[in-house]
């Protein structure tokens, strides 16, 4: 090394010397030249000596304050110096000197600062101001000084690739400071994330060389050791490692962190053992690292580093150990005792996961909480234990293991506070994620318990969906600028339609089609209109199903908008074009029968074409088919013929879905609805049978009354039969299942009355009277009852049955809305019923 640079030693000069040292013996001289200068040369060099000294007196200048710094006048030298930092008119070689002077009081004054942020920023401005000395010029014999004193604020400023570079130029002409600079090195080498092994080894080289040191006092040999045996830990010198830790002694203040580092190397070598299946030496090991650490962590300096480290080391080797008690009870002691640290974090993290364990979620929620809080306090994530990715892998991995546990409520409270610990886009999209999934399982629940209770989980699945929304709805917001931003609002709408909240969907679903490809348009068109007509606007819904049909005929929407356009004409009335849109997507050739698309429209169809025979025959008696056969009029006849084709059609139709499709739950009332078209379809043979003469032609027309009556009658009597089954098993129904059974009852008996089966048909009609007794309705099947009764030439029983049905009418209690199932009031009740008496 040499040691021959004076410059070097200038500024060192201890103290009782001459304060102005070489420099100002070179100063002087520099006076004294240009005094002479002056007298000889005239006013310009006069000029030139004033723009030097800054334009005052001696102590104002540039050279007076690096004297007033040297001397420990530190506010004049930060005076001038401030005062000049920004004067770009003083001459070379003290250009420089301003910025120089600051930024070596600010490196001095960032050491008193106790809180390491506001140290860091002192010593990253003090980095700037000696950047800009650089650039200028450090002043004369200064060069090295201001070198190495950038590299220290470097340094500090964790500034590390930087700090080398500085540090590493001046090693060898610096031998006065050599000993930190190795020190600095070491310390930079070992902090540069990641971790390489080239940095390792320069750290590993510079650690040697400041440990080889004679100089360094007891303390600074035991921490030189713990750094060494650390790097040489990094590098799997295992062995290496527990020999540099031996050298130190037990009396020494880095002693405890010299058992925590031998308790680290145990651990390294348990998860070695265990990787190789060598599992007794691998207990070995670990109880080692436990013996250790717990060593470490009864040291009475409860605040000191070391013993933080240890107490949350312990926690995590006494859970591998599967000493869960004592583990949890360890990590929860760390996190309390040593609370806004990185210890503190980690062992949230194991504390939580343990209580998760066991299945204490809202203990475990609270702590999940907490840990993201306190991880982001400082506003940058650092921790030694559990890196950032590693820290958001566990949080996600318990807020995936709460979903397929099906505990969504501890999910969606740890989801909700991952900000701004993760990316917002990240915390957007796992909480919504959650809240979706939370929807689909209350949804798919609903649809396995009765009715009833159905509806307090679908409200909540309803809300879930809307949640869900919202958040999709703020990713989208935060991801605008984003390619993302479309599908973000794809989900909030599609979420939206499944919450119901069909207002905002058809909201947030305008907002997408502006900036959505035209490839993605459809599906768009179409959600619209599913939405549309669910607010009871079908023809509004129409423009979008429209313009998805013309616009847009080979994309798969298509399919799904003609069974939307089904439903919206269908609800207008417009029977004709829901047929046109269904049977479109029957005849099509490429839809296959197993999609959705095929399942909706046969269905769909279906229910057209009874709509349809219903209207027909609505149609058939506003023309007289009430009237005797030989009265009706021809017109009469031929809407009961058209209504006769659309309920043929209906029932193939819906034969056919309830055939391909029986668990669908459309099935119970496509086959309410097929037994209806076989009863309806009835009149018209039995009006030709009363018309005609000719025997062959009769039997025809009676034959055809009979299959369709015996077809109706059957199916009746399985959906009856299955029905009460399943009520008596769930105790409710559907309300549509329920309506369907009460009907059922009720048509059943006037098939059987058509067919002349009265008794048959009173014991339909009393089943009927019976169950609903507490109705309106049951007034209904008392009186077909007393033309049953009426029609077998029992008129005492039939008596008897009106006498019945005024004591149930009697009993029925006051407000019940008589119109929703009976034709009349209650005095309209009252009256017909004592009519009805008085005429059998």
């Amino acid at each position: 090394m040499s040691t021959e640079s004076g410059q070097n030693d200038a500024p060192e000069t201890p103290e009782g010397t001459t304060p102005h040292g070489r420099f100002m013996d070179m100063l002087g001289n520099r006076i004294f030249l240009i005094v002479g200068a002056v007298v000889v040369a005239g006013l310009m060099s006069g000029i030139s000596w004033v723009l030097l000294r800054g334009g005052e007196g001696e102590d104002r200048t540039l050279a007076g304050a690096i004297e007033a710094y040297e001397t420990g006048e530190v506010t004049k030298a930060r005076d001038v110096a401030r005062s000049q930092v920004d004067n770009l008119h003083v001459e070379q070689p003290y250009q420089g000197a301003a910025p120089f002077l600051l930024g070596m009081i600010l490196h001095d004054e960032a050491k008193g600062f106790l809180n390491p942020k506001d140290r860091e920023t002192v010593y990253r401005v003090a980095v700037q101001h000696l950047e800009t000395a650089r650039d200028r010029g450090f002043p004369p014999e200064y060069e090295i000084r201001g070198e190495y004193l950038l590299g220290i604020s470097q340094m500090e400023s964790k500034q590390y690739e930087k700090a080398i570079h500085s540090l590493t130029k001046i090693y060898a002409d610096y031998p006065l400071h050599q000993l930190d600079i190795e020190n600095a090195l070491a310390d930079c080498y070992l902090a540069i994330k990641p971790t390489t092994p080239d940095n390792l080894q320069q750290a590993l080289k510079w650690s040697r060389l400041y440990d080889a040191h004679p100089v360094l006092t007891p303390e600074q040999k035991s921490e030189a050791h713990i750094r060494l045996a650390r790097i040489q830990f990094e590098l799997g010198q295992l062995d290496e490692t527990l020999e540099t830790i031996l050298e130190i002694p037990p009396t020494s203040p880095s002693y405890v962190d010299g058992v925590i580092v031998q308790g680290l190397v145990a651990r390294r070598r348990y998860h070695d053992h265990l990787a190789a299946g060598e599992n007794e030496q691998a207990q070995d090991s670990l109880n080692t690292a436990i013996r250790m650490f717990r060593k470490a962590a009864s040291n009475q300096l409860v605040a000191a580093d070391s013993t933080r480290k240890a107490s949350y080391l312990l926690a995590v080797m006494l859970r591998a150990n599967e000493q869960l008690d004592e583990a949890m009870e360890q990590a929860s002691r760390t996190r309390k005792i040593y609370y806004r640290t990185p210890e503190s974090v980690a062992a949230g993290l194991e504390e939580a996961e343990l209580l998760r364990a066991e299945d204490k979620d809202e203990e475990a929620v609270e702590i999940y909480r907490r840990a993201l809080r306190e991880a982001a306090l400082n506003g940058e994530y650092e921790n030694p234990w559990v890196n950032e990715v590693e820290f958001r892998q566990r949080v996600t991995r318990a807020i995936d293991a709460w979903k397929s546990e099906e505990k969504f409520a501890p999910a969606v409270e740890v989801a909700q506070a991952l900000r701004p610990l993760f990316p917002a886009d990240q915390a957007f999209q796992i909480e919504a994620d959650v809240q979706h999934a939370w929807g689909d399982y209350l949804e798919h629940k609903a649809d396995k318990v009765p009715f009833n209770q159905s509806l307090d989980l679908r409200a909540k699945s309803r809300f879930r969906f809307r949640s869900a929304g919202k958040v999709y709805l703020d990713l989208a917001e935060h991801r605008f600028a984003t390619a993302e931003y479309t599908n973000d609002l794809w989900n909030s709408a599609s979420a939206y339609l499944r919450g119901q909240d069909f207002s905002k969907a058809v909201e947030i679903l305008a907002e997408y089609q502006r900036y959505e490809t035209r490839e993605h348009q459809p599906r768009a068109l179409v959600a619209t209109a599913r939405a549309l007509i669910a607010l009871d606007r079908a023809e509004d819904a129409l423009s979008p199903i429209n313009e998805c049909l013309e616009f847009y005929p080979k994309d798969p929407s298509v399919y799904e908008a003609r069974v939307l356009g089904g439903e919206a004409y269908m609800e207008l009335g417009k029977l004709a074009e829901a047929k046109s849109v269904l049977t479109a997507n029957l005849d099509d050739g490429r839809l296959e029968p197993s999609s959705r698309e095929w399942q909706d429209s046969l269905f769909a169809l279906g229910q057209v074409l009874h709509l349809e025979g219903e209207m027909y025959e609505a149609q058939a008696r506003v023309k007289g088919a009430l009237e005797a056969p030989e009265s009706i009029p021809r017109e009469a006849f031929q809407f009961l013929e058209q209504s006769n084709e659309s309920y043929k059609g209906a029932i193939k139709y819906l034969h056919a879905a309830v055939r391909r499709y029986p668990d669908d739950p459309r099935s119970v009332s496509a086959r309410y609805l097929i037994a209806e078209c076989h009863r309806r379809s009835s009149t018209l043979p039995k009006k030709k049978f009363r018309l005609v003469n000719i025997e062959t032609q009769r039997i025809k027309f009676d034959k055809e009354v009979k299959d369709h009556l015996e077809s109706a009658i059957e199916i009746y009597n399985d959906l009856e039969y299955e029905l009460t089954t399943k009520l008596e098993m769930q105790a409710d129904l559907h309300p549509v299942e329920a309506k369907i059974l009460r009907n059922c009852y009720f048509a059943q008996g006037a098939a059987m009355f058509e067919l002349a089966r009265y008794k048959d048909a009173i014991e339909a009609y009393s089943t009927a009277s019976n169950r609903y007794q507490t109705e309106a309705v049951s007034l209904e099947a008392f009186v077909q009852i007393a033309h049953c009764y009426r029609y077998m030439n029992l008129s005492t029983e039939a008596r008897g049955t009106v006498e019945q049905a005024k004591i149930v009418l009697s009993r029925l209690a006051d407000g019940i809305d008589y119109s929703e199932t009976t034709h009349g009031s209650r005095d309209d009740w009252q009256n017909y019923l004592d009519w009805l008496g008085a005429t059998l």
